[in-house]
């Protein structure tokens, strides 16, 4: 699985984290397969039939075309299971236009998340917030204010340093600049948290 397949944050991780673990790679993988789908169209049928033939794959258990072969991990029964209840959260976020709903969605999609890398032998979280934020930036959710109402002045705990940055990143420049969210922008933040944190070390 090449990491080109991946949302860049998920890619570093797979790079510190999780080198040697396929189910978590495959995980990310279909993530960003999933949220990828929202640029596609923008008709909301479309994306949940895509979604639908996603869900039926993996539920027969064909994985032997070009996408489904790198799902492969998933024909145990247990993360079969877990991924399909997944895949179904996230059909319904799909159409959803409330921000709390989308929230509130994504607890469940995030607590589903958990407990596959859990099984995996990780110990890793990810975050909730990170994850409804990437989805909002890949859908290009278009109420602003509503976002910055409700989350700008929240206190996130969030433990890993990748998704911080992003969030950070997400916050500064997506919410209030409305500015892409750059690759190479989202690595200059993330080096300039390490300089830091280097620094405050050596002080």
């Amino acid at each position: 699985m090449n990491s080109r397949n991946l949302f860049y944050v998920r890619s570093l991780q797979v790079k510190f984290y999780f080198k040697k673990n396929e189910i978590v790679k495959t995980l990310f993988f279909l993530e960003n397969y999933l949220f990828s789908l929202l640029k596609q169209s923008d008709e909301v049928l479309v994306i949940k039939l895509k979604v639908k033939w996603i869900y039926d794959q993996i539920k027969n258990n064909n994985y032997t075309n070009e996408l489904t072969k790198n799902l492969n991990v998933f024909r145990d029964e247990i993360l079969k299971k877990q991924i399909l209840n997944l895949i179904e959260f996230f059909s319904n976020v799909i159409e959803e236009k409330e921000l709390n709903n989308i929230f509130y969605i994504f607890k469940k999609i995030n607590s589903i998340f958990n407990s596959i890398i859990k099984y995996s032998g990780s110990n890793f979280v990810t975050s909730v917030y990170f994850q409804f934020f990437q989805y909002i930036y890949r859908d290009d959710f278009k109420n602003i204010g509503e976002l910055k109402k409700g989350f700008l002045n929240n206190q996130m705990q969030i433990n890993d340093k990748f998704e911080d940055i992003f969030n950070e990143v997400f916050f500064k420049f997506y919410i209030l600049k409305k500015k892409k969210l750059t690759k190479s922008l989202y690595l200059f933040y993330l080096l300039i948290s390490f300089f830091k944190k280097n620094e405050s070390k050596i002080s």
